[in-house]
């Protein structure tokens, strides 16, 4: 379609405006707006009336111009048929609404969002069908960029893209103005001075922050902590809604990427070039983002406990500090108030390592220009190469390589249209890339096309049922697969690059088709990416055996072929099974079932590759594969994944137990002193006296299974997942162990969502707690302020109001940026105590002279019972460095004790009937009647 013959098929049946006409056309005439654009158009084809051009158009589109040779009435347009002169008459007027919104918010920079009128998106996409969308921008894109711009001259602030601090959101269906301020960050140091209140707001359980019985209706468990002294003033000055404390969690610990995963400390040097799996808890969806900021402390000079978690189903784990927020069916709680029984949210996927990768290029400009001249005559392209080419390089395709982060998307795209898609290739030379499916995922598709600067438009299919004949003639009625819809994208550039990497044009079944070498041959990630969109389009969603309630079927993959076309198809196969097995999936050989028979009389072949449906192997397929573009496979996938991973874990603890048994057996325990010592939930006592039976002495048991009473997929499905959704369940807390690492690390995401996946577990950033002692050393903290109205405060003014607190005092507080945070290293850190301690009876003096046999000695200490319920019982071993005493009193006594990290100084003192060993209560023989405990310094030391 020429030029011409596109600006007329748009103009000849309504009125369309200069801003929508040259939208069609934005990538044409740079430097001109879209008005602009317009009008050059509307002139063109003026002047090929003027001429005596014979054109079917209606001339009253041509409203204010006089032609010489033809009689014209001339009037004004009443309404542009796509936009309804939204660009005319509204936009002006809805840019100063929103500058009028702003007032009172104090910001520099900001971002213009929209929602459009469902008519103006119809009515695009209606042209967009009949013309294409080769050189068009969305009217979303339009609407945003037009209004910043005024919004920009009425505001005098500017325009960004980059981390704004704040973005609007313009709903034209409604006209509401939805804002979204940035958080402000401000970084300190703190001293605690009263015992009693936590360092981080609790809220209360029962109510949620309501109000109740339990918290006396103040909505929580205590009546201040540390963060709301220090947030008061500032509250009242940044005239923010909220603020959150900062937790971290442990390097090591993974975090999920888009398409793997990275441990947290290996994003220190560059957080900004990756995105992170976020979920939003309200309305229940995944999603990625950048990274606002990276976050690195020393767990030991600021104080912080950090304990591992395990979960009871999987064996998860995760090591965190106490304030750090996971969810809960209650919501988002920290770590220090979750017990063991208490249920946490999951999402279960085993990405693939991260990791670094050597650049190498996969479609250069030569293969472009190869790839049309290998085609020849077959594409004759309405637009000139270098044009192809320039698209490309616009949009960062051209050079592609690995390193690309668009490489993962057209990967995916790639992947489906070896399945449900087709690339087509017409007698006149259009070509066009379609998908067919079901609505939701089209949109999937449709986002990644976005991503990649390339429109698309979905259609309704009218033919619902299809007639064909089977294999022996028999014709039969099938209703289609997929849900009546196809995404449509005519972009020639894009075409052109996904034939060059691969994409098989035209019919598939009677094409020969083959997996592309590059494929083959590239990262892990890749090869994920296109086998997930491969198998989403054509295997069977993962279903239950309903006969066992605890088994899977068969996953099966299949393909169609003409018979002379047997060989290739096979081929391709087996080329799939060899990249499956590269992620450790094991597939059955592959099975030939006839299957149709043409119009042209040509017969078809279905090939079948079936999996094994072994444990391990479904844990790879669901786990490390999984599907794209698919959502109910996607989810079911999720699913099935978790229940096979809390399978294998319970089958491995029974053969642990096993292997013990027998130890203890060979030991002189008889089987019920055996079930006694080992005390646990895998095994129930009539299997362990099976296993240990003379009869069974020489069996390995290696096929051991889980019980009857494991519960059925279908029964822990619907309590799994209980108000939870896309593919998260809960687990269940089975131990919690302080332990110590030397530092701690966290991240701040861009999305309102502020979650983000470690180790598969959802978690949120939050404070740190501190109820117990005064801490009369400073520690550093990171406070958030939410959705800030004023963002110039003055901070030494700050300082002075926050320390009028009786409570709490600070200094040092500045805006914080991650150069400023990761400043506060220590390697090591230890602790000098104050003790003001209270005896039962007097003290004895000479008794007293025993303690200083404790310095330097190591202390071997039992999980304190205070801390049983949520710890596993075990030893830790610490060292005192120093302690003193003075008394004041014939009962009572203040210590001071420089003591290693992870020193239950209540226990030194107590002894905790006898868990702490030695202890001050031992050596002097006087037992505690009070203890009262500060932190009076904490100590950088130099490893």
């Amino acid at each position: 379609m020429k030029l011409e013959e596109k600006i007329i098929e748009i103009l000849k049946e309504d009125f369309i405006c200069d801003n929508c006409l040259g939208r069609f056309f934005s990538e044409l005439l740079s430097g001109f707006s879209n008005k602009e654009r317009g009008r050059i158009l509307r002139n063109y084809l003026a002047f090929l009336l003027d001429s005596g051009e014979k054109i079917d158009v209606d001339t009253s589109n041509f409203y204010g111009i006089k032609f010489r040779n033809i009689k014209l009435e001339i009037r004004e347009p009443e309404k542009c048929k796509i936009c309804g002169n939204f660009f005319e008459k509204e936009i002006d007027e809805l840019a100063k609404k929103i500058v009028e919104e702003l007032k009172g918010i104090e910001f520099q920079t900001f971002l213009i969002g929209s929602i459009p009128r469902d008519e103006m998106l119809n009515e695009e996409e209606k042209l967009q069908e009949k013309v294409g969308i080769e050189f068009s921008e969305t009217i979303k894109s339009e609407i945003n960029r037009e209004l910043g711009k005024r919004v920009e001259k009425l505001s005098g602030k500017i325009f960004s893209l980059q981390n704004p601090d704040i973005t609007i959101i313009v709903n034209l269906k409604t006209g509401k103005i939805k804002k979204e301020i940035r958080s402000l960050y401000i970084y300190g140091k703190y001293k605690k001075l009263v015992r009693g209140i936590p360092q981080s707001k609790w809220v209360c359980p029962s109510c949620r922050g309501k109000g109740c019985v339990k918290c006396k209706g103040t909505g929580k468990l205590y009546p201040t902590s540390v963060q709301e002294e220090i947030e008061k003033p500032l509250l009242k000055a940044t005239k923010a809604k909220k603020s959150a404390f900062h937790g971290c969690i442990a390097a090591g610990t993974q975090v999920f990427l888009n398409d793997s995963s990275i441990s947290i400390e290996k994003l220190e040097k560059n957080w900004k070039n990756y995105e992170v799996m976020t979920f939003n808890i309200k309305r229940g969806y995944i999603t990625t983002s950048k990274i606002a900021d990276f976050i690195k402390l020393s767990s030991r000079e600021v104080g912080l406990k950090t304990y591992e978690v395990t979960t009871r189903e999987t064996g998860r784990k995760i090591i965190a500090t106490a304030d750090h927020q996971f969810l809960t069916p209650k919501g988002m709680i920290p770590l220090i108030k979750i017990r063991v029984g208490e249920k946490i949210a999951v999402y279960p996927i085993e990405p693939s390592i991260y990791h670094e990768k050597k650049e190498k290029i996969i479609v250069s400009e030569k293969d472009i220009l190869n790839t049309i001249k290998r085609l020849g005559k077959k594409l004759v392209f309405k637009t000139n190469v270098n044009k192809i080419l320039r698209e490309l390089k616009e949009r960062n395709l051209l050079p592609l390589s690995n390193l690309n982060e668009k490489i993962l998307i057209l990967a995916r795209i790639l992947g489906f249209l070896f399945g449900d898609g087709t690339v087509k290739l017409l007698h006149r030379g259009d070509v066009g890339l379609e998908f067919y499916g079901n609505l939701a995922n089209l949109k999937e598709i449709r986002k990644d096309l976005q991503k990649l600067k390339y429109n698309s438009y979905i259609r309704k299919n009218e033919k619902i049922f299809s007639i064909i004949t089977d294999y022996y003639g028999k014709q039969k009625l099938i209703k289609r697969k997929h849900s009546n819809y196809r995404l449509v994208n005519n972009s020639k550039s894009l075409w052109l690059l996904l034939v060059t990497l691969g994409a098989p044009i035209g019919n598939k079944t009677i094409k020969n088709v083959e997996i592309p070498k590059w494929i083959k041959e590239s990262d892990v990630e890749i090869k994920k990416e296109f086998l997930a969109s491969l198998l989403g389009t054509e295997i069977d969603k993962p279903r239950i055996d309903k006969r066992s309630g605890k088994n899977f079927s068969t996953p099966r993959f299949s393909i169609n072929k003409l018979e002379n076309l047997l060989d290739n198809g096979i081929k391709f196969i087996r080329d799939l099974a060899s990249l499956l097995n590269e992620f450790g999936i094991k597939t059955l050989k592959p099975r030939l079932i006839p299957y149709t028979t043409r119009k042209d009389g040509k017969k078809t072949i279905k090939i079948c590759l079936d999996f094994s449906n072994k444990l391990e192997n479904l844990l790879n397929l669901f786990g490390k594969v999984g599907f794209k573009y698919a959502k109910e496979k996607e989810i079911l996938a999720r699913y099935a994944y978790e229940y096979l991973l809390m399978k294998k874990h319970f089958i491995e603890s029974r053969k642990k137990i096993y292997k013990i048994a027998l130890k203890l057996r060979d030991g002189g325990l008889t089987p019920i002193e055996i079930f006694r010592k080992i005390n646990t939930k895998f095994v129930k006592y009539k299997n362990l006296a099976m296993w240990l039976s003379p009869k069974n002495r020489n069996k390995s048991f290696s096929n051991i299974k889980v019980t009857n009473d494991f519960p059925d997929f279908e029964e822990w499905l619907t309590n799994a997942t209980k108000n939870l959704k896309n593919g998260l369940v809960w687990e269940t807390v089975d131990c919690m162990e302080e332990i110590e690492i030397p530092y701690v690390y966290d991240i701040t995401t861009k999305s309102l969502n502020h979650t983000f996946f470690a180790n598969g577990i959802l978690v949120s950033n939050s404070g740190r707690e501190d109820i117990d002692a005064r801490c009369l050393d400073y520690r550093p903290f990171v406070i958030e302020l939410i959705k800030p109205l004023k963002r110039k405060i003055n901070l030494k003014e700050m300082e002075k109001k926050i320390n009028k607190s009786k409570k709490v005092k600070v200094k040092l507080l500045g805006f914080a940026n991650r150069e400023l945070v990761v400043k506060i290293k220590s390697e090591k850190s230890e602790k000098t105590y104050q003790a003001e301690v209270e005896f039962e009876k007097e003290i004895d003096k000479e008794k007293m002279k025993e303690l200083k046999k404790l310095e330097g000695q190591a202390i071997l200490q039992k999980t304190p019972t205070r801390v049983l319920h949520r710890r596993s019982d075990k030893v830790r071993k610490r060292v005192v460095k120093k302690i003193s005493w003075k008394l004041i009193g014939r009962k009572k006594c203040i210590f001071k004790i420089r003591a290693q990290s992870g020193l239950y100084i209540k226990e030194l003192i107590s002894g905790d009937q006898g868990r702490t060993n030695p202890s001050i209560s031992e050596l002097i023989s006087n037992k505690p009647k009070k203890i009262k405990l500060d932190v009076i310094k904490i100590h950088k030391v130099k490893r």
